[in-house]
């Protein structure tokens, strides 16, 4: 469990925090005698099961530093490429993209501190919290070592191997219907934070069989300079995008666009996906 107590700073050095945190299956806890806000709440999000006390996370706009030397155009340019980036983060995690919106409406020089029914609605926490107060007494005084880093050249063919096991798996959805779900069967766990709910195998199944009678023909490209992956504690978050195009012949209809992609994997002689999110772009 991932306690935090910062007054934020950067909103890519906060994401790529999230996706480390997701990758390692950990969860995330925020108290109120701590603080997380600004780009500190990003990195929360990073949680498979999050929970905060009311008023211990707080949000407000991201900025820039007075002396960036951005022209105008180009500061608005970086905020519009900024504020994509997480929004398509926050989906990633499974929370509303709402928050963005909510962010956006108090200046940097304020703070904007969400409650209980806030974080719940905008699936900021995603676990109830039953008791009036939630236990702190787990919450250690000092953060514990992290465990032994891999070598470069052993992180390197985890992540080889993490890449190709989904890249795989995603593009194989193409192969007739019994085939792209056996292959289903074999690559997920028991249970899987599916697309924000914790969901059995049998139901991603009946889930993905609906949509490949509705779709009988379906290609899928992954868009290799799109990958990025992070892995530890025996687990790697892959993300990235594909293109992807289907068709039903018996009801004349045809579809394609383009989504993004986020599996976690837990890595072992057998693999299995643990989490799944996409969101169609287009």
């Amino acid at each position: 469990m991932i306690v935090f107590d910062s007054p934020g700073g950067s909103v890519g050095s906060a994401i790529q925090l999230g996706r480390m945190i997701r990758a390692a299956g950990l969860d995330t806890l925020q108290v109120r005698q701590m603080q997380c806000v600004s780009a500190c709440s990003l990195a929360f999000l990073g949680g498979v099961r999050r929970v905060a006390e009311p008023g211990s996370l707080g949000v407000h706009r991201s900025s820039f530093a007075p002396d960036s030397g951005m022209s105008t155009d180009e500061a608005v340019a970086r905020v519009q490429a900024g504020t994509a980036q997480i929004m398509s983060y926050m989906n990633e995690m499974g929370a509303d993209p709402k928050l963005m919106e909510l962010a956006l409406s108090y200046d940097r020089s304020d703070m904007r501190y969400l409650s209980a029914s806030e974080m719940a609605d905008l699936r900021v926490t995603n676990v109830p919290v039953t008791q009036p107060e939630v236990d702190t007494s787990q919450v250690p005084a000092r953060p514990n070592p992290p465990p032994p880093a891999l070598d470069a050249s052993a992180k390197q063919q985890l992540e080889g191997a993490a890449v190709a096991f989904i890249k795989g798996l995603i593009e194989h959805h193409g192969d007739n219907a019994e085939l792209a779900l056996a292959q289903v069967r074999t690559s997920y766990a028991p249970t899987v934070d599916y697309y924000g709910k914790w969901t059995d195998l049998n139901s991603i199944i009946e889930d993905k069989r609906s949509y490949f009678q509705r779709w009988p023909e379906r290609g899928y490209d992954v868009r290799d300079n799109s990958i990025m992956v992070t892995c530890a504690n025996d687990q790697c978050m892959v993300s990235g995008t594909y293109d992807w195009i289907v068709r039903s012949l018996p009801r004349h209809k045809q579809a394609k666009g383009v989504a993004n992609f986020s599996y976690t994997i837990a890595i072992s002689p057998n693999p299995k996906i643990i989490a799944e999110t996409s969101k169609v772009q287009r």
